[in-house]
């Protein structure tokens, strides 16, 4: 045997089979050997720095998995379909078709391959939006929550509070340590039992409380207390006071109204991608998938 021919056996291997699709080593190769002018075409595809083969090879068996799923819902993506957007793109660039060929051989790509790429481009776009879109949700506390921490050292961050005030005289403590007062309304909080000295103790329900025009000790003790928690003593006129927060809402600022469309995006985009994981890890099991690689 030739080593020519030797070589070409091997490229012949076969890498992984997913149901009756058979994978070869020869495409997976193509795939690496392509795959700067890939992530050129197509990033959201291709949305990593750098692929390892077995990443490929996963990528490749996803493709087929998400072509299954949507013409399983009706969306197929036919040759027409695809020349239909290839020659919008060459309109929006203001490209000829020569143009294109010539972009696509300095790139070492052929016609055909960059055709299949924006086809499973636009599967993969479809997947996206009508199978994995409807999966996330990200609530408004979660925008505010990011913001929040991108800006914490931002000492214009002001916040709107609900909160249960929880007070007792200093003179009624035989003990006046108010790390201990902190830690009897943790565990009040879990059993409802109070030690005798706490008898006194008084609780005030306040909603909508706004940042503006607090007293200094009370917004330094607010502002780094999580939602959910209590925050750190504050005496006030001779009272000692905790407060549990209920609710912490960013006051939104002309700044984050601006930055609220990024962050969800980002956050969507984040999420995104576990969700994803996640849905194909349950999808394997509906597939013949044998991996050779």
């Amino acid at each position: 045997m030739s080593t020519a021919h030797a070589q070409d056996k091997l490229l012949d291997k076969i890498v992984a089979v997913v149901n009756t699709r058979v994978f070869s080593l020869s495409e997976l190769k193509r795939i690496e050997d392509t795959l700067p002018a890939r992530k050129e075409i197509s990033p959201v595809v291709y949305n990593k720095s750098k692929y390892d083969e077995k990443e490929l090879l996963s990528l490749m068996i996803q493709a087929f998995i998400i072509r299954d799923k949507i013409n399983a819902q009706g969306y197929v993506i036919n040759d027409d379909a695809v020349e239909s957007r290839i020659k919008m793109t060459e309109e929006r660039l203001g490209l000829k078709r020569a143009d294109l060929l010539t972009f696509l051989k300095s790139k070492g790509i052929t016609f055909e391959e960059y055709f299949e790429i924006i086809r499973e481009t636009m599967e993969y776009n479809i997947f996206a939006t009508r199978i994995i879109a409807p999966l996330i949700s990200v609530t408004e506390q979660e925008i505010k929550n990011e913001y929040y921490r991108r800006n914490s050292s931002n000492n214009a961050l002001a916040f709107k509070y609900n909160l249960v005030d929880f007070y007792i005289s200093e003179k009624n403590l035989i003990d006046k340590d108010q790390t201990k007062f902190l830690a009897v309304l943790r565990d009040y909080q879990l059993t409802g039992k109070l030690p005798e000295e706490y008898r006194s103790l008084e609780t005030n329900q306040i909603d909508n409380l706004s940042e503006d025009g607090l007293n200094k000790d009370l917004a330094s003790a607010l502002k780094p207390t999580a939602e959910g928690s209590f925050s750190a003593p504050v005496i006030l006129g001779g009272n000692i006071h905790v407060f549990y927060v209920q609710k912490k809402d960013l006051v939104e600022s002309q700044d984050f109204i601006r930055a609220k469309e990024q962050i969800q995006n980002e956050i969507f985009v984040n999420k995104g991608k576990s969700v994803s994981t996640n849905w194909f890890d349950r999808e394997y099991s509906n597939y013949y998938i044998k991996n050779i690689l």
